[in-house]
């Protein structure tokens, strides 16, 4: 076979007949489709190719390239937008947006080599490995989507690396910790009340931004988490799509009652929920008033932790004072634990409200 000017070949066939094949484009279900023209000579073979086209054919339809960045837009919309979970599309283009931003989003499919994919992973070394595992896990099933399409040929993302750093242990407050930073909370007037509702309950981060008073049952102690800020900053459901419900200990219900009856709006902001940075920068300095507070009553500061601490300090202490894993699992809302599998009846609130009772967060809670 040989190829004239990139643009068809030409294959002498054993009756002696020359075809000419030349690429149209893919179809519907993105395979490659070929034309062919046969004659005598190439000549002639090209001659009717010509009059293929002037019988209102289109011309010969040159592969689409797209860049790393264009096709993951394609490869979400198509492949994953209605096919997934609301809470996985949405981490899906938070990840897509990081690699938008790096310098291999703007890459040719074609042109990209494992190099280029190792370098990107190194970038985010200050990400978990977990964090980079699924994008990862991203990007390779994005390339194998564009070899199914032919849109290119290997996919670099097989043989990549990804570099693991040492990764400290999940850290939570310690009990004592945890009593200095409720007692402070509850005379912080600017965010002392979302630590408090924190620490107490277990919710996320994204959880307690879009909490509103109104998700407050002061009459039966309970807080209903049915919405969270999502990582796309706008308002959706709690991470694993179900609403639950969360029974609070008597002094918290009494407590939260005291602070918020009679009041409307968002716990963090009022009228609006607050930022992922926003958010953070009220965490920042709450402990920083903790810790100007400390110093100036002859006591040690304590060692700021990351928001999501305030949630592995709380199902942390919870087991320690006896509560079982699965009940722990349930008020935290994780959909998948063996362990919670075996209480079906975990689903009643009056059950986990028992278990609040019975089982204390503190042992000298204030």
């Amino acid at each position: 076979m040989s190829r004239k000017n990139h643009d068809g070949s030409f294959r002498k066939l054993p009756n002696g007949t020359i075809e000419f094949a030349v690429s149209t484009g893919f179809d519907a279900y993105g395979k490659h489709q070929r034309k062919r023209f046969y004659g005598k000579t190439e000549l002639e073979c090209r001659k009717k190719h010509k009059e293929f086209i002037k019988a209102g054919e289109k011309q010969p339809v040159k592969i689409k390239e797209y860049t790393l960045s264009k096709w993951l837009d394609e490869w979400l919309r198509i492949y994953k937008e209605n096919n997934v979970q609301a809470s996985t599309y949405d981490e899906y283009v938070s990840f897509s947006c990081h690699i938008k931003r790096h310098k291999i989003g703007n890459m040719k499919l074609s042109q990209i080599k494992p190099i280029h994919v190792t370098e990107y992973f190194s970038s985010k070394i200050k990400y978990s490995h977990s964090y980079r595992k699924r994008s990862k896990f991203l990007i390779n099933a994005a390339f194998e989507s564009a070899i199914d399409n032919d849109f290119c040929l290997k996919n670099p993302v097989r043989r990549a690396e990804i570099a693991k750093k040492a990764q400290p242990e999940r850290e939570a407050y310690t009990e004592e910790e945890t009593q200095v930073i409720i007692d402070f909370a509850k005379s912080d007037e600017i965010f002392g009340l979302s630590i408090y509702i924190m620490l107490n309950t277990g919710i996320r981060s994204g959880e307690m931004r879009a909490l509103t008073v109104d998700r407050i049952d002061f009459d039966n102690g309970i807080i209903k988490i049915d919405r969270a800020v999502k990582h796309t900053e706008e308002l959706g459901k709690p991470k694993n799509g179900k609403t639950r419900y969360i029974p609070l200990e008597e002094d918290v219900t009494d407590f939260l009652k005291s602070k918020l009856q009679g009041k409307t709006g968002y716990i963090v902001s009022g009228d609006y929920y607050v930022s992922r940075a926003g958010f953070r920068s009220r965490y920042l300095h709450f402990f920083n008033r903790l810790d100007k507070y400390l110093k100036e009553n002859g006591a040690l500061p304590v060692k700021r932790k990351s928001p999501h601490s305030t949630r592995h300090t709380f199902g942390t202490l919870r087991q320690k004072n006896g509560m079982p894993i699965a009940m722990v699992a349930a008020l935290l809302g994780h959909c998948s634990t063996e362990v919670t599998d075996k209480y079906t009846h975990l689903g009643d609130v009056s059950t986990l409200s028992e278990a609040v009772k019975k089982y204390p967060y503190l042992s000298t809670i204030a």
